[in-house]
């Protein structure tokens, strides 16, 4: 079904270009051109060609009629009589009107015995003037074996054609070749053919609808009538508005990047001011964390920034155990099991000296994701990632943009000249007032050795700390002792 309705379009889209074509061929300004002293019969410039278009149709503008001389081309009712191209080119190219025999509409099927016909009848000219391309070449070899059984038949045909043709006048014999040429050009090898489908157009099927579809679809009109989606699309265009006005400055091709763009400038400042080790971070790119949460863990600075805060708050076990999911997301196979024991010991083992406040339901989907075996072990600490981090953005984050440790960072970003003083020294200092407990300095990760971390497909390995577990290791197959802790 869906192929007869295809073959119909089809069809319909044929006539209405043999309709041009032919209107075309019946008042088209034809003429013998002059191509380096060559005379070139029965032709008309590119120039030409757009400028008659735009006429025929009453086109506003010429591109319109240039885009139209180009579907012409690729479907074949015109071709280029010197160089190859499946472009018009408004210039004194010279091209020339396909001969009705050779239309698409009328030509519809082409077989290998009508193509090898015209190899042998080339082979049979002038090597010179008629000689066959390397993928003609190759197209012939092919046919040779393929129809080896009928050579014979094949070679008395092209024959029969070539006296015909000898009897024609010289200037018809060049026309009709490059139409020929033409013609085979579009159809075999090597070419990019229009009148073919894409492949998923051509296995796509009509479904009827069954009950279940016009359920469905009744389903979901109630639920667009009872949410009002119409009210939400108003806010949810205002909150993409403020959102990309907020990324205004950050977005080089809106604005200008201070300094300019190494690619553009051969100036590297701006990469060397954004390097992950950078002392002093610039204003911008701390001004950037206070967009939000993602935008301050995606830098590595600002998560080592953040770690320090939350240091103060007896709550870096969050970012730390934050930090290694995404380590272990993008790790090797064979150190996946070793690293997902190590964070389950690390931050969720009960008396675990690092351990997460996560509640009980998340603690439990998080188990059972454990020990489920179709699901990834690197993905099994999903809900309780997703926990930690929708803790800090609603809890810690809002704190840390009113903390002296942001503004004490952005403040030393802004500093210029001599008296600029690395974040370290601020943060760090910031860091040491409150004493942190015993068993968190043990098993603390050091944020000098992960300065060069970056999220979330740079993540070095060998971010988290070896930390040596005290308990007894948990079986490596499957988890399944986890939920009796």
């Amino acid at each position: 079904m869906y192929k007869v309705l295809t073959e119909k379009k089809q069809c319909k889209a044929r006539k209405s270009l043999d309709s041009l074509s032919m209107r075309i061929a019946q008042s088209a300004p034809l003429k013998t051109h002059k191509y380096f002293r060559v005379a070139v019969p029965q032709a008309l410039t590119g120039q030409t060609l757009v400028a008659f278009l735009q006429e025929l149709m009453a086109f506003d503008d010429l591109a319109d009629a240039l885009h139209l001389a180009t579907l012409l081309l690729q479907h074949g009712y015109i071709f280029p009589v010197i160089e190859h191209s499946l472009l018009v080119k408004d210039d004194n190219t010279l091209y020339r009107l396909q001969l009705p025999y050779f239309w698409p509409s009328h030509a519809t099927h082409t077989d290998n015995v009508e193509y090898a016909i015209y190899l042998s009848k080339r082979l049979m000219r002038n090597e010179q003037k008629h000689g066959l391309e390397e993928d003609e070449v190759e197209a012939y070899n092919k046919l040779l074996e393929l129809l080896g059984h009928m050579w014979d038949f094949i070679t008395v045909q092209a024959e029969m054609q070539l006296k015909i043709q000898k009897e024609k006048k010289k200037s018809d014999k060049v026309v009709y070749d490059s139409e020929e040429r033409a013609f085979w050009r579009t159809r075999r090898p090597g070419q990019a053919n229009c009148l073919e489908q894409h492949i998923q157009k051509r296995e796509k099927k009509l479904r009827k609808p069954t009950a279940a579809v016009y359920r469905t679809e009744l389903e979901r009109l109630k639920f667009t009538l009872k949410t009002k989606p119409w009210l939400k699309a108003v806010k949810a265009s205002e909150t993409m508005v403020s959102w990309c006005e907020q990324f205004h400055d950050y977005d080089p091709f809106i604005s200008t990047p201070q300094p300019s763009n190494p690619w553009i400038s051969d100036d590297t400042n701006l990469w060397v001011l954004n390097t992950d080790s950078v002392e002093v971070p610039t204003e911008r790119r701390v001004k950037r964390w206070g967009l939000s949460i993602q935008e301050l863990v995606r830098d590595p600075i600002g998560r080592q920034v953040l770690e320090t805060f939350l240091e103060s708050e007896f709550s870096s076990e969050n970012i730390r155990f934050w930090m290694a999911i995404q380590d272990l997301k993008f790790s090797t196979n064979e150190q996946v099991e070793r690293k997902a024991q190590r964070i389950y010991e690390e931050f969720l083992l009960s008396g675990a000296p690092c351990q997460v406040n996560v509640d009980s339901r998340t603690l439990e989907a998080t188990m059972k994701s454990l020990q489920d075996k179709l699901v990834a072990r690197r993905h099994a600490f999903s809900p309780a990632e997703e926990h930690i981090f929708t803790l800090m953005s609603k809890d810690s984050y809002p704190r840390f943009l009113r903390s002296q440790i942001y503004i004490g960072v952005l403040s030393a970003a802004q500093q210029q000249g001599s008296r600029r003083l690395g974040w370290r020294n601020f943060v760090f200092n910031m860091g040491n007032q409150k004493k942190l407990p015993a068993a968190a300095k043990q098993h603390k990760i050091s944020r000098d050795d992960n300065s060069h971390i970056s999220l979330p497909k740079q993540l070095s390995s060998d971010s988290l700390s070896v930390v040596k577990a005290q308990t007894q290791r948990l079986p490596t197959e499957s988890f399944t002792t986890i939920s009796n802790t």
